[in-house]
This record gives structure tokens, sequence and C-alpha cells, in this order.
């Protein structure tokens, strides 16, 4: 190595802040409330090889890990020979890398006197990219021409000029011009920046020094991994999980995970798995691998940030025409739940090999719900559309109770705040709360999921519902119980209740409606008969249980002074 070890770590970490500022760039010039309350968008930067050197440590690793495949897929379509300084590529293939449709990858070359070092990439869920409803989510696709345009590679910018045809090709295609447009100027802004800053560090330190940083960082990466991946036994580890249902019909679908491990290599093969499913409930192989690139990351190595490094000593098998590696034009609309579903066995299966460190399995859902319609004429009138994420809650472990409330795993968006939820759309929360009960129960309790309830204020309202986890309950490991499923309701305790599917196709909702969307909980971790009763007693003051459960599953008494 050439470069010294003080300029390798500057180097390093001022990489990595580059793709934080992207991101943070992205959502405070946003207008979408996907990308400026919840985060659901991640940026990155790669090497002229189209190799991870830096993501943003807020991005979501289901959508980082996926971009490298999509972004040499798309400069294969393109052309390496014919990029060129103040090029800007745009696509949502999932069959070349992606996930779904509305995930819109923004790549930007960096050159420097037209040589090539680097790609600054930002990619976003879109709040919509046509298709057959509002907001671009139904699980009644069966087609992904359903779920809105797809884009193949393209240009965006050419030589920094912007192509007025391939622009007015997008934007007539979304239901909210002004939102998109103003969205994909984020995503273009931010890697705009992105070269800036990575001009000043080449003119710093020089372009050769920070080449070779950038090999070093993924090298050490490598070494890192395959170090701790190394103290794992060698063997053969398995398991299994479901779907309940790919919007078509209600038969479960199944992930099988089988783990080879041979000193630092590991080898996870998902070719197991069920046929590609009729319904949306469909992922791409990249999409099946970040998951479990996911899963053994937060295991072996989460301390250091990762990079293509962090991923090398992984190989994940898939056979095409599975449900993790659908082929076209199969619908992939709901790809992140079949993610979840993957890391959920992935997790399982290690807990064979690593024992303490694993999780037990999280809520296990995007739980989205797409709520759109027109405001009333006083608020201003116009549309309204807004992604409600009903997903929240983290499995136990063997030296802690799992998280509530919160959005897990390699889709880890945020919640929108209630206050802000209410000033952009015709809604009226009743709940924003933790649910008791919902955590699987163990010697460390599973954590519980939450509720969102509100009522939609407006005529003509639809709703729908794109998740999982209603049927089947999230595993515990080690002898914990199982985490509460979800659940999906208009109107509870009146009259007109509807219990709802988690994969819900567009429905009308009658002005007043209370839309209750409750997450499932997360499994719990050990014999519940071992759990410390001081942390029984502590969770019925919380809240967290009631004394019907303190008793059935802990044999505690419902005092909690007792």
């Amino acid at each position: 190595m050439t470069v010294d070890a003080f300029s390798l770590a500057v180097l390093h970490g001022s990489l990595i802040a580059i793709a934080r500022d992207m991101k943070i760039m992205t959502m405070r010039t946003a207008y979408t409330q996907l990308w400026k309350e919840q985060g659901d968008l991640s940026c990155c930067l790669m090497n002229e090889d189209g190799e991870i050197i830096a993501q943003d440590p807020n991005g979501f690793p289901i959508h980082v890990t996926t971009m490298p495949l999509q972004l040499q897929g798309t400069i294969d379509a393109i052309g390496l020979d014919s990029l060129r300084p103040g090029d800007v590529l745009a696509t949502n293939d999932p069959f070349i890398g992606g996930t779904h449709l509305p995930d819109v990858l923004i790549a930007r070359p960096v050159f420097l006197e037209d040589e090539l070092y680097a790609f600054a990439c930002n990619r976003g869920h879109w709040a919509d990219i046509g298709g057959m409803g509002p907001g671009s989510y139904s699980p009644a696709t069966t087609d992904i021409h359903q779920e809105g345009i797809f884009i193949p590679p393209v240009k965006l910018f050419r030589a920094g000029h912007p192509d007025p045809g391939v622009f007015e090709m997008i934007m007539s295609n979304i239901r909210n011009r002004s939102t998109g447009l103003g969205d994909l100027r984020a995503q273009y802004a931010s890697c705009e920046t992105a070269q800036r800053r990575l001009h000043a560090l080449a003119s710093r330190y020089g372009l050769g020094t920070l080449r070779e940083a950038m090999t070093e960082i993924i090298t050490r990466s490598e070494w890192m991994t395959r170090a701790r991946i190394a103290e794992f036994p060698d063997g053969t580890y398995r398991a299994r999980d479901c779907l309940d249902g790919d919007g078509q019909s209600s038969r479960q679908t199944w992930i099988d995970v089988r783990i080879d491990i041979r000193g630092s290599d590991m080898v996870v093969d998902l070719t197991g798995s069920s046929e590609q499913s009729a319904g949306g409930m469909n992922c791409s192989h990249s999409a099946a691998a970040s998951a479990v690139h996911y899963a053994i990351k937060s295991i072996s190595d989460p301390e250091n940030p990762p990079n293509a490094g962090s991923y090398r000593p992984v190989i994940v098998r898939t056979r095409p025409g599975t449900l993790v590696d659908a082929r076209k034009p199969a619908s992939m609309v709901g790809f992140g739940d079949v993610c979840y579903r993957v890391l959920d066995a992935t997790m399982t299966a290690l807990a064979g090999a690593v024992g303490d460190r694993a999780i037990a399995s999280g809520s296990g859902s995007t739980g989205t719900a797409v709520i759109a319609g027109r405001r009333p004429r006083e608020d201003g009138g116009g549309s309204f559309t807004t992604l409600e994420l009903s997903s929240g809650a983290y499995g136990a472990r063997a030296v802690r109770d799992g998280m509530n409330a919160i959005r897990y795993g390699p889709g880890n968006a945020g919640h929108i705040p209630i206050e802000a939820d209410e000033m952009e759309n015709p809604l009226f929360f009743e709940a924003y709360e933790i649910v008791p009960d919902t955590g699987g129960a163990g010697r460390f309790r599973g954590g519980n999921g939450f509720v969102r309830a509100f009522r939609v204020e407006a005529d003509g309202a639809r709703l729908c519902l794109c998740a999982d986890r209603h049927e089947t309950q999230p595993p515990g490991l080690c002898g914990g119980r199982p985490g509460a499923v979800a659940r999906y309701v208009l109107d509870p305790g009146s009259e007109r209740e509807r219990v709802l599917g988690s994969k819900t196709p567009y429905l009308d909702l009658a002005p007043g409606t209370l839309v209750h969307l409750q997450s499932a909980g997360g499994g719990g971790y050990g014999n519940p008969g071992d759990r410390d009763p001081v942390r029984v007693a502590q969770d019925l003051k919380d809240g967290y249980i009631t004394g019907r459960r303190a008793r059935e599953d802990y044999g505690r008494s419902a005092d909690p002074e007792e």
C-alpha cells in the first residue's frame, strides 16, 4: 500500500461523508413525504468498475447493495465508451439488478480531465411511477408493466444538457408531475454535489492517491469480513419461511435457505424456493442477495462501514423463475416483503452457526398502505397520495429484548410524524402507539408492534394494502415464542367493521372511515420461563405486556408491584 494510514482514514471518512450528504441534500430538497420524512432513498459512491466504495450510513441495505448490478446493467446497455463528462444515467429496470419500478436509479459518471474514476448514485422510491393506481402499489398486479412506466437504461443528461424527450416521456406517465420533477431534480442535485466534493478530494490528494485509497478500502473490508466468517463453524445450515399469498392466491409460497460455510467463504443457496408467483410477491436476484448480505453483515462485522469488500466473501445462488429470481414480465411490486422473508430465513439458518449473535424474526413486512383521493375544497382541493408503512418491531436476541415500534431490516424507512401527515393529507389520527402483547415471549421478549389509526376526511378516497404477516406469525428462536400477526381493519368495533387481508387491491373508502393499521410483533428468544422476574414486572409497569400475558407466558402476578 502506498497510501499512508492517516490519509487513508481521512479519505475513507470523507467518502462516507459525501454519500451521507447526498442523502441529506435529497431529503431537504425533496417534494414527497416518502423522502423528506421517511427517507426512502439511498446514496453511494462507486469506483469506475461499479463497485461500492462508500454508502450513506442511513441508506437502505436493500437499495444500496443492489445498485452495483443495476449500474453495471445500465452501462452494458448504454456502452462504457459512450459516457462523457456531464452525462447522467437513469433506469428502474428490476431485471438488470433493480428492485421494483418505483425505485429509480440516477447515476452520474465522474470524470477528471476526461478520465472516468467514479460514479455518484442515488436511488429513491418515487411516490408515483404510473401504473394501475395512485402510489403505483397494488397486489393485483400480475405483470411488471402494470406497475408503471418501465424506464430502460437512458441518458437523462448528455454532456451536461438535459434530454427533453426523455424527461417528457417519464413525466407524462406519472400522476403528479410537479412532485416527480422536483424529486428528480433533488436526486440530480445530490449527484452534482458529490462530483464537486470528489473533485476537491482528487485535487487535494491527487487522483492516483484517491484511486489507491478506494482499492485499499475494499480490500480491507473483505479481509475483516472474512476474518469474522472464519470464526463460524464449518457446516451446512438450513431454514424455511413463508409468505401469506401473492395477491392472486392465498396459497403460501416458501423461501428455502441453505448456507454452506467453509473457512472464510460462504455460499447461500436459495434455489429451493417456490416458483415465481402470479401476483406481485416476487423479487430479482440482486434484491434477494441484498437481504442475504444484510443478514450476514449485521452478524459478522456490523461495526465497520459496508462497501463492496463486505459482500465479496458471500456468494448467493438463485434459480431463474423462482420468487427470488423472477423472470420478466413478473410483477415485483411486493419485492420488499419477499426480501424480508429472505432475511428472516437467512438469520434463522445462521443461528445454527453463530448462536447468540442471531436475532429472531421481526415484523417481517413493509406494511405498505396507499391512501389516495381528493382533498376537501376548503383545504384547497387537489389530489393527494400518501404511503403509510405499518412495519415495526425487531425480534429478540440472546442478550436483549427486541425494539418496539420501529422499522427494521433491509428496508429501514422511518415513519411519517403524524403532525406532518395531517398537514399534507386529509387524515385525522386517533392512535399512534405501541400495542402490548404483540412481541413474542421469551427469556428476552420480541419487540411489540404498533398501530397507526386515522380517519380519512375526503370524498372518493381509496386504499390498497401490499404487505404480509397477517396469517403467519414471526417465529422466535431457541424456544422463544412467535410474535403476533399484523392486523388491518376498517372501522374497528363498529357495525361497519371490515378486516382486510395484507394484500388488498384498491377499494373505496367512505368519508370518515377509520383505518386501523397494526404491524406484526417480533419473535422472542429463549425459554419464557427463564425470563428475569424483574423484567416481567418492568414490562407490566411500562404497558408492554398485560396481566394476562404475564400469567400465561411467565407465570407472574398481574400486579407489577408483586
